[in-house]
């Protein structure tokens, strides 16, 4: 017959081995798949894409001065365009159906390994302030919506589509980015 101590040993180890299970079950739970930052996006204002090589960044609608675009505005896109492929590539056309067209003026090829800034300055590199970027090095261009055919607040998204030679169609669906200043109630009541 076996002695008390002897079960009280196993039940013991029992106890000792399920708690060492919860604790290493737990200690692991955020490294499978799921975890709480798998549907989080960046902490950017705009829309992200990519297709091919092509990653297209920060795709937003600039601010309106009066809080929204009317029905009829010209409304500037910015955007990133990097090329992370061998060859370059070519912005071919942009196409919207919430304006009478879209204007497409400036460098248009994306070289390999180089990116294209639209409506915006390219970055300068560390410690080269006052120069200014190598032309060699990244393109800019200017893209306005003209004739929007309804009224744009922000929180509302305009669907583009982004035609590149290479690389073919890009989807985006792009909000109006966030203001630069701090909006104040009586700003936004003298608005309305």
């Amino acid at each position: 017959m076996p002695s008390s101590s002897g079960k009280r040993r196993v039940k013991l180890g029992f106890a000792t081995l399920a708690l060492a299970a919860v604790v290493t079950g737990t200690a692991g739970c955020g490294a499978g798949q799921i975890t709480q930052t798998d549907t989080q996006l960046a902490a950017v204002n705009g829309d992200q894409a990519q297709v091919g090589a092509l990653h297209v960044n920060n795709a937003a609608l600039a601010y309106p001065e009066d809080g929204y675009w009317a029905t009829g505005s010209d409304v500037p896109l910015k955007m990133a365009i990097a090329n992370n492929g061998a060859t370059a590539d070519e912005l071919e056309q942009i196409s919207t159906t919430d304006a009478a067209s879209v204007d497409v003026k400036g460098d248009s090829v994306i070289p390999s390994q180089r990116a294209l800034y639209v409506g915006m300055e390219p970055p300068k590199p560390a410690g080269e302030e006052d120069a200014g970027s190598d032309a060699g090095d990244v393109g800019t261009a200017t893209v306005t919506l003209k004739g929007l055919k309804k009224n744009l607040y922000p929180g509302m998204v305009v669907e583009m589509t982004l035609m590149f030679r290479e690389s073919g169609a890009l989807k985006l669906r792009v909000p109006i980015e966030a203001p630069e200043k701090v909006r104040t109630e009586e700003a936004a009541e003298s608005e309305h």
